[in-house]
């Protein structure tokens, strides 16, 4: 090789060389060079502790509607920006025994802001309605459905722990034709009401500021002194928070004893969001199952026989397809003893409960009514006969106008309550009043009563043998 080719050779190395150099060190930032690294991801947006609640305003001669709310809830923020995506769990929900009352359906962290709607997918919904002869007619609806609730005023989550409030309005939701008849569904923005609400003093908690009254379900796991409540069909699971005031009734006697156990809890919220039970009833073993729902049928006087909707239930053989369809229950011979009643947070001050005013036995059980059935055994196939252990009268609502109201002292009052013609216990029981004790500790959200107003109350309903009284709970606008 000729010098004259080295030489060559050798500048052409050197040039790449220097090229090769000057490349990485321009990457590095060497030799005067530069670049500006990529502006890191912004912080995820700060979230709340956010209770979801759902409840129901009702149509009196629906007896049962079911839907399944699909995850997730999209919500806008308003004025623009990225939707965020709100996960709810598996759920089925019967709401019509919801009526006059919010129930927890879970605690989510949901991104603090302000959102002007929120986008709901609806899954299969149906029902059931009372027709005018008292016949049990179902409906259903389409696979999937998504409503656009747009919200005015705009919806905010703020930075402390709050309650988040679905109120499903069932008149909005369906169609009906000139006689009356739910002949579908029509879910619209104006099918739903949605608000926040604080969180309440836990003394004073009510439907809207935390209470959990009455939950039934069975508890699945236990961690230290908190346990997980798998409610009914809803498909909610809840955890609570325990310490050595809670109580325990009915065969329970530790946290530990609730385990695999079917128990109703009574509880409250606590200032951070979290749920703590004051109260877990014993009810039944895993082995056995509590079917709830409404009486359409009594069979004998004692009753023999009742029929029965199911709204809810939880225990072996229950499953979310029994409920909305009728059960055979077998009260033959079953005690007055075993007829018990659910009070709740209901206030029975100077009155006697149960009593003649107010009972609850084999001969004053009523088509109408709401009760829940205990039984050591599993839940048959629809239209199956399940034999009764025990007989709860439960909490329902009914709408009526008022008439005859007599104001007492703290609060307290009484009224007659002319029912709608087509209202379902109208119909089911051939009765056309109910008589309603407001009480001291009765939840008055209506405001003033008078003659001629239309309103709901939620209570505990009782037959004397010839009309109904029922204990208020809670009064509300229709």
């Amino acid at each position: 090789m000729s010098k004259h080719l080295r030489f060559a050779l050798t500048n052409v190395y050197i040039l790449s060389t220097c090229v090769i150099l000057v490349t990485v060190m321009s990457m590095i930032g060497c030799g005067g060079g530069s670049s500006t690294p990529p502006p890191p991801p912004p912080p995820p947006p700060a979230t709340t502790s956010t209770q979801i609640r759902i409840g129901d305003a009702a149509v009196d001669k629906i007896v049962d509607f079911e839907l399944t709310i699909a995850s997730p809830i999209v919500a806008t923020p308003t004025g623009g920006g990225s939707p965020v995506n709100i996960t709810v769990g598996s759920n089925r929900l019967e709401l019509s025994h919801m009526s006059g009352k919010l129930e927890a359906l879970g605690v989510l962290n949901v991104p603090q802001g302000s959102y002007s709607s929120l986008a709901i997918t609806i899954q299969n919904p149906e029902l059931v309605f009372v027709s005018g002869i008292g016949t049990l007619v179902p409906v259903s609806g389409s696979a999937s459905q998504t409503v656009v609730v747009n919200l005015s005023p705009a919806l905010t989550i703020p930075s402390t722990p709050t309650l988040l409030n679905v109120d499903v309005n069932i008149a909005n939701s369906i169609t009906t034709d000139a006689s009356g008849n739910v002949t579908g569904f029509n879910f619209s923005s104006s099918s739903f009401s949605i608000t926040t609400s604080a969180i309440g003093p836990e003394a004073s908690q009510e439907d809207k500021s935390g209470e959990i009254e009455g939950v039934t379900g069975l508890v699945s796991s236990i961690n230290g002194t908190n346990f997980v409540l798998n409610v009914g069909q809803s498909g909610a699971q809840l955890t609570f928070a325990t310490d050595a005031t809670t109580q325990f009734t009915d065969g329970l006697t530790t946290l530990a004893s609730a385990l695999n156990q079917i128990v109703e809890v009574e509880g409250v919220t606590k200032s951070d969001g979290t749920l703590f039970a004051k109260k877990l009833e014993g009810l039944e073993t895993p082995t056995g199952a509590e079917v709830d729902g409404l009486v359409t049928l009594v069979v004998g006087n004692p009753a023999t026989s009742l029929t029965l909707l199911a709204h809810d239930g939880i225990g072996t053989g229950m499953d979310n397809t029994k409920v909305g369809v009728s059960f055979f229950i077998n009260v033959n011979g079953l005690a007055s003893s075993k007829y018990r009643i659910d009070l709740g947070k209901i206030d029975t001050s100077g009155l006697t409960v149960p009593g003649p005013s107010f009972p609850f036995d084999p001969t004053t059980i009523h088509a109408g009514q709401r009760i829940e059935v205990e039984t050591i055994a599993a839940v048959p196939a629809a239209g199956g006969t399940i034999t009764a252990e025990k007989v709860f009268l439960e909490q329902q609502a009914i709408s009526g106008t008022v008439a005859n109201f007599t104001p007492g002292s703290g609060g307290a009052a009484t009224f007659d309550l002319n029912l709608p013609s087509d209202s379902n216990l109208a119909v089911l029981s051939g009765q056309s009043v109910v008589h309603v004790f407001q009480q001291p500790g009765t939840n008055n959200q209506f405001g003033t009563i008078s003659n001629a107003k239309t309103v709901r109350v939620r209570g505990l309903l009782f037959f004397t043998g010839t009309t109904f009284n029922m204990i208020a709970r809670r009064i509300t606008a229709p």
